[in-house]
């Protein structure tokens, strides 16, 4: 999967973090809809939150005619005295498609970093991930960006996706914002014989360092027992840091423990795998102590630097509270 780099702010603030999807307007007095009407979502005037509109929409449309006539009305909404478009001028719709999974649909924009900045970056991925999960049939968007500037086909394009459950943000706490979101980490599932996808509802604020988080979950273990843990409980993350798209996870002599019996792939691509499901993470480079070390318990080559390996996913995905 291609990525960007983001900052951590921005990162933490969104790009790991999916919208609500909530038929109840926030940010006025809510009006009773029409069978045909539903939410969408702009930016109010002050840019301090957002401001549904109710929308009315044809039922025999197919789902993405309806949502390219929904990103028009989102473009091109005039001035109202009380809200404004969300969609930044760097930014430029290109196409929506049914994505693999049922429910799922894929949207793609191009973007000119340069012009838009974090904040707006922000209310634009929560007004289009809101008004687009409100259309029934739809209950998750994955959502492309292209860097214009960037012409490395691998790295300009950065994928996202969002659900009903993982876009709930809190401005103005006195220690900056938090939020309730959603991290994907992947342990065994119950034979050891693949990687599980398995979803765990997290809060985070902006001091969080998701990697670092993704790890700490990774050595937590599952909440049940669908899974199985591919990390010892005793490994500890001695540092861990990104650069250029490269995850360096500096884990403790627990991590190579010859006493866990699962194999080694499944070990390693555990926390490869998890950790490239972060927007600012394409890739892994295990050390320990510093160190490059030639192989992982002996035989499998370990330094070299890991991608995604989806030959080892099963399919199916584990919810957890």
């Amino acid at each position: 999967m291609m990525k960007k780099i983001y900052s951590i702010f921005l990162l933490c603030a969104l790009l790991l973090l999916t919208s609500c999807g909530s038929s109840e307007p926030e940010a006025e007095t809510p009006k009773e809809l029409g069978a045909k009407d539903i939410y969408i979502y702009y930016i109010n005037n002050d840019h301090t939150d957002l401001w549904p509109v109710p929308y009315t929409q044809e039922s025999n449309e197919d789902v993405i005619v309806k949502i390219g006539k929904i990103m028009n009305q989102l473009e091109t909404v005039e001035d109202k005295g009380t809200y404004c478009s969300p969609v930044p001028k760097g930014v430029i719709y290109n196409n929506c498609s049914h994505g693999k999974r049922k429910g799922n649909i894929e949207i793609k924009f191009d973007i000119n970093y340069d012009s838009v900045s974090p904040e707006d970056l922000l209310f634009f991925k929560a007004c289009v991930s809101k008004s687009i999960l409100n259309i029934d049939g739809v209950n998750s968007l994955t959502m492309y960006l292209t860097d214009l500037s960037n012409s490395d086909e691998e790295t300009a394009t950065v994928s996202e996706s969002f659900d009903y459950d993982s876009f709930n943000m809190a401005f103005g706490d006195e220690n900056g914002y938090t939020q309730q979101g959603t991290i994907v980490v992947y342990f065994a599932n119950e034979d050891g014989s693949y990687l599980k996808e398995y979803r765990k509802n997290v809060e985070i604020s902006n001091t969080t360092s998701l990697p670092r988080l993704v790890v700490e979950t990774l050595i937590e273990g599952p909440d049940d027992d669908t899974c199985i843990a591919t990390v010892s409980e005793d490994t500890r993350i001695q540092k861990i840091s990104v650069k250029d798209g490269i995850c360096y996870v500096d884990l403790s002599e627990e991590f190579y423990d010859a006493g866990n019996p699962l194999r080694n792939d499944i070990i390693v691509y555990s926390v490869v795998n998890s950790l490239v499901e972060l927007p600012n993470v394409s890739k892994v480079q295990f050390l320990k102590d510093g160190e490059k070390q030639t192989l992982f318990r002996g035989s499998l080559p370990f330094d070299g630097i890991f991608e995604r390996n989806l030959d080892l996913i099963e399919q199916e995905v584990i919810e957890n509270p």
